[in-house]
């Protein structure tokens, strides 16, 4: 099979969430919680309260080096409207959208509004005019949808969106298929539907993946959230560690963008 790789970027900086939601005391009350029933430890509760206070949230620049090293050609989704938890400013993203473009890989829209046409087409404008460039592709924040997103994001102008996922089952098993000159690539596997501990992430994703085989996909697309590529979050840092070196020591899997395999399934 060939695995695409795509972190959604929903935190930038330590100051996005000051005075615009109420996502800091949510975590605090959450990082505590975790810790005292032990299915954190308290030094990742520490971590996680700390980094309110830092400068920077995001872990792109980390996650970038790791891919690269292992040749990955991910794709980073940037947030053109605030939403649900993600409260940064175009403006504050357009830094690091160019970082990850002029670094070879692949940078997108991570998507709002998801009913209102006028509204996708707003958000692709918005990422062209910071960027200067167009999005390689979006995918929703939290991978909401309704029966028409998909026509509006191909009437919009994206070549692909990322954002079927079945919420029941963790994660949706299908090819890639055509909504008008857009492809949609279904969500596979992500992160936040994983079990918290590595060994039962890691043995659901196995399960995932001989389920994806089984069935006769040719792609599969994973999510993981940059952020989590700190030792704030050890079990699914280790995870997503495990999960590329056992992909890049496959003899059955390889690694492809979204680009490469639209090529291939336009040739």
């Amino acid at each position: 099979m060939k695995i695409i790789i795509s972190h959604d970027v929903d935190h930038l900086f330590g100051r996005d969430h000051w005075f615009r939601d109420l996502i800091y005391p949510k975590l605090w009350v959450r990082s505590i919680s975790q810790a005292a029933s032990k299915k954190i430890t308290w030094k990742e509760c520490r971590l996680r309260i700390g980094s309110c206070f830092q400068k920077e949230r995001n872990r792109i620049d980390a996650l970038m080096a790791f891919d690269r090293a292992h040749n990955v050609p991910s794709a980073f989704f940037f947030g053109m409207n605030q939403g649900k938890g993600m409260s940064y400013r175009p403006e504050e993203a357009r830094e690091s959208i160019l970082k990850v473009h002029e670094n070879g890989f692949s940078a997108g829209v991570h998507g709002v509004v998801y009913d209102e046409p006028e509204w996708i087409r707003a958000e692709y404008d918005r990422f062209v005019r910071t960027a200067g460039f167009a999005p390689c592709g979006i995918r929703m924040h939290y991978v909401r949808t309704d029966e028409k997103t998909f026509i509006r994001e191909a009437e919009a102008g994206y070549v692909f969106d990322s954002s079927e996922f079945d919420r029941e089952q963790g994660g949706t098993q299908k090819d890639p298929y055509r909504v008008g000159k857009m492809w949609e690539f279904p969500l596979t596997v992500m992160d936040a539907y994983l079990p918290g501990s590595f060994e039962e992430a890691r043995e659901e994703t196995l399960r995932k993946l001989e389920a994806c085989r089984k069935a006769g996909l040719h792609y599969v697309t994973i999510l993981f959230h940059d952020y989590q590529f700190d030792e704030a979050y050890q079990d699914m840092r280790n995870w997503y560690v495990w999960l590329i070196e056992t992909i890049e020591q496959s003899g059955e899997d390889s690694f492809i963008s979204f680009e490469g395999a639209i090529r291939e399934l336009e040739g």
